[in-house]
């Protein structure tokens, strides 16, 4: 992943490479992509997921527009 150089789709500018940090319940983990519906829990709304299978998001952003692209790459 150390030789992806996305550039921005909207204005063509090289983006730069940064996380999105999940806050809950005051502790911050990186947001994860996990594949197929997730099945709901019933307390707090929070949801069932297994980590094995989930990969986490890199996130880059345009400096010049702002514009945001998520990926959830292996390598």
């Amino acid at each position: 992943m150390a030789d992806f150089h996305p550039r921005c789709p909207k204005c063509d500018k090289p983006m730069e490479r940064g996380h999105v940090p999940d806050i809950t319940d005051g502790a911050a983990i990186l947001s994860r992509w996990a594949p197929g519906e997730p099945a709901a829990r019933r307390f707090f709304g929070r949801i069932k997921y297994d980590p094995k299978t989930s990969i986490p998001f890199v996130a880059y952003r345009c400096p010049g527009c702002g514009y945001v692209e998520l990926y959830a790459r292996t390598s």
